[in-house]
C-alpha cells in the first residue's frame, strides 16, 4: 500500500523523511532526517549528526511522501505501533 496523507496514521513510518515542525522538548523542533525505527512511543530519526530518539507525544511531524507531497501529523495520532494504530483508526 502507497503512503498517502490520508493512511499515513496507520502506515508504516520506517524509511520516510520527517522534520519536527513542533516539540513539547524545545531542543527536538527542527531535527530532521530518515525515520529507521519506531517504538510505541517514539521514532529513532537518522541525522547528519547521529541518531535521536523522538516521542511522538507532544510532536507535530512534517513526513515527506512519494510526488513531494507532505503529511503534517499530531504526535498523539501516531502513538503505537502500526498493527495498533490501524486497529484503532481501521481502513478508510
Amino acid at each position: 500500500m502507497r503512503v498517502t496523507r490520508s493512511n499515513i496514521r496507520y502506515h508504516e513510518l520506517i524509511g520516510l523523511e520527517v522534520t519536527v515542525r513542533e516539540h513539547t522538548d524545545p531542543s527536538l523542533k527542527g531535527v530532521s532526517g530518515r525515520v529507521v525505527a519506531e517504538t510505541k512511543k517514539t521514532l529513532i530519526i537518522k541525522t547528519e549528526s547521529g541518531e535521536k530518539v523522538v516521542p511522538k507525544w507532544g510532536g507535530v511531524f512534517t513526513f515527506k511522501l512519494p510526488r513531494t507531497l507532505r503529511a503534517e501529523v499530531w504526535g498523539g495520532d501516531i502513538i503505537g505501533r502500526p498493527e495498533e494504530r490501524l486497529r484503532r483508526y481501521g481502513r478508510r
